[in-house]
């Protein structure tokens, strides 16, 4: 096992060219990652997760400067090409970016999607004035993933564009080696698009794989964000995202864990400035001994924010779920609207689910609410169903997906949500 260093560090900034500042910033992240230790159950947020068999550390996998044409694509790729209506996209295979598709009429008004080091050498000022403002060094992973990343995309929408059709980003895992990549959406006053960041593989041996998404929303900005893993199993897949809006700035965020042999999501909103608000979605369903761990953060700092947070999900056969969320409210953030509900369905009698709803509040004038459910199969449900002529599998898909509809009917971009019922469906027959 190759130790996490300072000459591993230098060697990542060194090949992608980066500026002297982001090296300084790798290398305290650097120090607070050597720091800080690693999670156990002994910690709160952690007392749900064992992570013994978690391939944490090892060697970073580097560029190597591989280009693709479009029918070199990975197959994963070309059949998510072909069912889906992102306009411009990036296609990541380990961390090369091996295949770029941007519009000419949204690059002629200033857009900018690219790798993160790209865009650190063409639109230095932009990323210096946003990188690591979201992700930096919470914790271990957040620290490990800002000394050692090697790849990312980079989102700029300038001020007052409106891109109709989604953006997004293809990054396909390859295993052997750990994998570290972070992206960047920053969107300038009134800006307004949607991003979808989808996260493929096949079946690999344990591969750990660090992600960040850092969203920025100056004011009147408009994001519609997804984050979708599909991997294969043998991943285990941590993923921290912070959103900061601004005044009136909108957030409609989307995370969907299907895959993998494990998956953590840590996603926070910080409404920073009046009249911001951010709509959080969940999706997850868990199958064989899956863990699928999600922890969000609805940070009100200012008055009049709204925030709405759904998470569903279901689990079955030895599969496990964790849902911790809260809401937090500081003095100032009078007049604010705050919800939070958490639903899961259990599949079978060896499937758990664990969700703690949380409220922290420091003002007076304020709606907040929040809840949770979680509950077996309807027995009665399932044999109305069969007595209807419907097999038992085919009975427990048609629960689930009514189950999951409120979330699914909240997605408007059809493309996306007609993929997400796809793989649900197949993951109920398994």
């Amino acid at each position: 096992m190759q130790v996490l260093d300072k000459t591993q560090v230098e060697a990542i900034s060194q090949a992608l060219g980066e500026p002297g500042w982001v090296l300084e910033r790798r290398l305290k992240a650097l120090e607070a990652f050597a720091r800080l230790p690693y999670p156990s159950k002994k910690d709160e947020a952690w007392r749900y997760t064992d992570l013994s068999e978690a391939p944490l550390e090892g060697e970073v996998e580097t560029p190597k400067g591989l280009r693709l044409s479009r029918d070199e694509l990975p197959e994963l790729v070309k059949r998510r090409l072909e069912k889906t209506d992102v306009s411009g996209f990036l296609v990541f295979v380990g961390p090369d970016l091996v295949y770029a598709e941007v519009p000419e009429e949204l690059l002629a008004k200033g857009l900018v999607l690219t790798s993160l080091a790209e865009a650190l050498k063409a639109y230095p000022a932009k990323v210096e004035a946003t990188l690591f403002q979201g992700v930096y060094t919470e914790d271990k992973f957040a620290a490990q993933n800002a000394a050692f990343f090697t790849h990312g995309a980079f989102l700029y929408v300038p001020a007052g564009l409106e891109v109709e059709k989604p953006l997004g980003v293809f990054k396909v895992l390859e295993g052997g080696k750990a994998s570290a990549g972070r992206s960047l959406l920053f969107l300038e006053d009134n800006a307004k698009a949607a991003y979808i960041e989808e996260y493929l593989s096949s079946d690999l041996s344990p591969t750990l794989h660090l992600s960040a998404t850092e969203m920025v929303l100056r004011p009147g900005a408009r994001l519609r964000h997804a984050h979708v893993q599909t991997f294969g199993h043998g991943v285990w897949h941590f993923h921290r995202q912070r959103a900061l809006l601004e005044r009136d700035a909108v957030l409609n965020d989307l995370v969907v864990n299907l895959g993998g042999r494990y998956a953590r999501s840590e996603v926070a909103s910080e409404l920073l400035g009046p009249g911001a608000e951010s709509e959080m979605l969940g999706l997850y369903f868990g199958h064989g001994q899956q863990h699928f761990d999600h922890y969000t953060l609805q940070h009100h700092v200012e008055h009049h924010t709204r925030s709405d947070l759904l998470y569903k999900g279901a689990v079955k056969d030895e599969a496990r779920a964790v849902f911790s969320g809260l809401i937090k409210l500081e003095r100032g953030a009078q007049k604010t609207d705050a919800y939070q509900a958490n639903r899961n369905l259990i599949l079978s009698p060896t499937a758990r689910v664990d969700s703690i709803p949380q409220l922290e509040i420091g003002a007076n004038d304020v709606r907040c609410t929040h809840g949770s459910t979680t509950a077996p199969v309807d027995e009665r449900q399932l044999f109305y169903l069969q007595s209807r002529g419907l097999s038992r599998s085919l009975a427990q898909e048609l629960l689930v997906k009514a189950h999951l509809a409120d979330v699914l009917t909240r997605i408007p971009l059809k493309a996306l949500r007609a993929h997400l019922e796809a793989v649900i469906e197949e993951k109920v027959r398994i």
